[in-house]
């Protein structure tokens, strides 16, 4: 029998940054995992790893906020390489109709508070992409958006949040979490159970069936996204993450000079929903419309392709906070393929809320919104 202040249950980027930010308040804090820290098949092993403001939903504007303030010195304050490049984020547009829809799109932005965002034309466009593809016709650009290598900044918030004391199980299966009444008190693990004041569910796709099995029916589904890397291109060819209207497409490329190309192309899953199968025709489509928006892709090959397995909300929005049906439990999962870039504002958030204090920035996220 373990006993703890707070158990985590999942060490990818979200738990780990709420481990981190916990431990640095001194609290004392396990976190177990089903694998190795960032692993495959999870989330923050496959991550694209963009750091985005321009796009957010209203309810998550607050924490991208926050969050990109934070990743300007991130590096600095967990002591570790993230590969971290503010390089900006472009959004396009190939017609005249969708020029139009990125105008509007653009002023929703600011109305946002996202000042920074800014509609660009063709020339500009060029002059951000030398070799963009000719149909482009406008843009909505970030400037202040970026990158990062989610492997890598997983790790080093779990690094940072060991050096403050946590302790990290992983290899260890969360069996079930642990009910008494009305409150969950810990979780039977491989290792044992675990006893905590606090138990909080930061395990991505395998938080579904861990929270049905106490009568939380969270309102989220698993999906496989996949990712592609190219082979290693000449550097500097393109230097903000760019996506363009009617095309599923993220594309940059990495301080290596491949090209990462993500966009919410789906594999399958298999093993009762533990690991994946790559689609072909997820993996051509995926490749032709990157090849169709920046032509200097074309002319590399397809090095790699995986998926993670990630937890997809029905609203698309993540679920953070507590419940009102169990105490003892805060959830912080349904990322939706877009929770990379907030950690280091949701874990900071998350460690106040069990601190006890008021966390506005939920507002919009909360559990509540679906388990009244």
């Amino acid at each position: 029998m373990h006993t703890t202040e707070i158990l985590i249950i999942g060490g990818g980027v979200v738990g780990s940054s709420i481990a981190y930010h916990l431990a640095r308040a001194g609290r004392g804090v396990h976190v177990i995992d089903r694998g190795e820290i960032a692993a495959e098949p999870s989330a923050s092993w496959a991550s694209a790893g963009g750091v985005r403001r321009q796009g957010r939903h209203r309810a998550e504007v607050a924490l991208a906020i926050e969050a990109s303030a934070r990743w300007q010195t991130l590096e600095r304050e967990l002591d570790a390489n993230l590969e971290y490049r503010r390089g900006g984020n472009l959004m396009l547009a190939e017609s005249d109709a969708d020029a139009q829809r990125l105008a509007a799109f653009v002023e929703r932005q600011q109305r946002n508070g996202l000042s920074d965002v800014v509609f660009v034309d063709r020339h500009q466009v060029s002059e951000l992409v030398p070799g963009i593809a000719p149909q482009v016709v406008a843009g909505s650009y970030c400037p202040g958006d970026g990158q990062a290598d989610a492997v890598l900044t997983t790790r080093a918030f779990a690094s940072a949040a060991e050096r403050l004391g946590t302790k990290y199980l992983t290899a260890t299966t969360c069996d079930s979490l642990v009910l008494d009444g009305r409150r969950i008190t810990g979780a039977r693990t491989s290792r044992g159970a675990i006893e905590a004041e606090t138990t909080v569910l930061a395990a991505g796709a395998w938080s579904l069936k861990l929270a049905a099995a106490v009568a939380l029916d969270l309102p989220l589904r698993v999906e496989a996204l996949q990712m592609i890397r190219s082979t290693i291109a000449p550097p500097n060819l393109l230097t903000p993450v760019l996506s363009s209207l009617g095309r599923a497409l993220s594309l940059k490329q990495l301080p290596s000079g491949a090209f990462l190309l993500g966009g919410g192309w789906l594999g399958d899953l298999a093993d009762n929903g533990n690991r994946f199968r790559l689609r072909q025709q997820s993996v051509d489509g995926n490749w032709n419309q990157a090849c169709a928006i920046l032509p200097s892709v074309a002319e590399q090959h397809l090095e790699r392709a995986w998926c993670g397995l990630e937890a997809m909300s029905s609203d698309n929005l993540p679920l953070i906070g507590r419940v009102p049906q169990l105490d003892g439990i805060v959830l912080a999962t349904g990322f939706s393929g877009h929770g990379f870039a907030l950690a280091p504002a949701v874990g900071r958030a998350v460690a106040e809320l069990i601190e006890g204090k008021a966390v506005a920035e939920f507002d919009g996220i909360r559990p509540d919104r679906f388990l009244r």
